[in-house]
């Protein structure tokens, strides 16, 4: 029998390439996440698809590099691995530029990954691979036979044509607990027609109203909030870094 220490993270989504200005970087928010689980020494797999070319074979030699399993990564013989084209402007901040139909789209559940599944403490996913209707099935499978006490969390990482009110309430209503950023949760309260004014009060509605167990939200050069199901709101001020990029910044926040 499998003790608390040795199941899995399991985090599903797409792992792509950033194509930024001084070169590519592999990334995508389920990797980023996976990577820092592991390099916080719980064992973590990624549930991905890469394509059967350059960059798919480039980005499996890197996820080994970070000391992740690559097991549960696909190869895809017709679609290519992902890219997004990234510009930065003068503060670090990132505009994206996602490539439609790519390997990450057809994420599949293998049986290897499905007995996986049951034993998992954690289940990680965000908004971004749920563009298409596979892997918004596949993740559904993989929902439906994840043990009861396993913990799901929600990024919600909302990227420009890859999402939907639908898709977004599906998953609020899947997940235990969510992280957004600012913005993020002023669109879920724009478009869920939510009350509160303040952020704490932003916070707290999208938990009762979704029936959350916490709310993560980062705050930009703010910090961060975070609120619970038992009443706690922890807000962490900020402090002045000097930014050369914030691509990936939220996902460390969410490993933490």
């Amino acid at each position: 029998m499998d003790t608390d220490l040795h199941r899995p993270i399991l985090s599903f989504g797409e792992v792509l390439w950033d194509l930024l200005p001084d070169g590519p970087a592999l990334g995508g928010a389920p990797l980023n996440f996976a990577a820092r689980m592991q390099a916080f020494g719980h064992p973590t797999q990624i549930i991905s698809r890469v394509g059967q070319d350059s960059l798919g074979q480039q980005a499996l030699l890197g996820i080994q590099k970070l000391g992740l399993s690559t097991s549960c990564i696909q190869e895809d013989t017709h679609q290519p691995t992902g890219t997004v084209e990234i510009q930065l402007d003068a503060f670090g901040n990132a505009d994206y530029h996602i490539l439609q139909s790519v390997a990450y789209d057809d994420i599949i559940l293998p049986n290897e990954t499905e007995l996986l599944v049951p034993r998992a403490k954690v289940l990680y996913f965000g908004s971004l691979v749920q563009r298409s209707l596979r892997a918004r099935q596949t993740l559904k499978q993989i929902v439906a036979i994840l043990p009861e006490d396993a913990m799901i969390v929600y990024d919600l990482n909302l990227r420009k044509d890859c999402y939907s009110r639908e898709t977004i309430h599906a998953s609020l209503e899947m997940a235990q607990w969510m992280k957004c950023n600012e913005e993020e949760s002023r669109w879920v309260a724009d478009t869920f027609e939510l009350k509160a004014n303040s952020l704490p009060e932003r916070a707290v509605e999208i938990l009762e109203r979704w029936h959350l167990e916490g709310v993560v939200m980062t705050l930009g050069s703010k910090g961060a909030l975070a609120v619970t199901c038992s009443g706690q709101i922890v807000y962490q001020p900020g402090f002045q870094v000097q930014a050369l990029e914030t691509i990936g910044a939220g996902d460390a926040t969410t490993a933490a």
